[in-house]
């Protein structure tokens, strides 16, 4: 039987990622860790930006919007958790993790890479970020 690439990726990363339940830091959190550079967006998402993912389970976001505008870096710190169906459990908080709002976007491990989809606060399209790493 021949599986898709990605497929085959996703599956060892999953298959790994549940046996580490012994691992002091967690399931899974060693196979994410490191940092991710954003390499593509649908929609009006930042223009660039990085994800920082910790061994121990925790998230940081730093992420640039619009050319040309001089726009701040916005930095959200968090944690995550990967689930065994590959999906990540991200929970952030804005204003360098300052923020009371905890956001939850919907993330996933895809294909070797990170893929974080969240609504157009505009009404448009959802955004899909995705990041690769470094």
């Amino acid at each position: 039987m021949r599986f898709p690439h990605r497929s085959v990726a996703v599956a060892m990363i999953l298959a790994a990622a549940t046996a580490c339940h012994s691992d002091a830091t967690g399931p899974g959190y060693g196979l994410l860790a490191g940092t991710w550079t954003l390499s593509s967006v649908s929609g009006r998402g930042p223009i660039s930006g990085g994800l920082i993912l910790s061994p121990a389970g925790g998230a940081e976001r730093r992420v640039r919007y619009g050319r040309d505008t001089g726009s701040p870096e916005s930095v959200a710190r968090g944690t995550y958790r990967l689930r065994s169906d590959g999906t990540i459990d991200l929970q952030l908080r804005e204003n360098d993790g300052r923020s009371e709002y905890v956001w939850r976007p919907f993330a996933r491990v895809t294909g070797g890479s990170v893929e974080i989809r969240h609504p157009d606060p505009a009404d448009g399209p959802d955004i899909v970020e995705t990041y690769r790493r470094m």
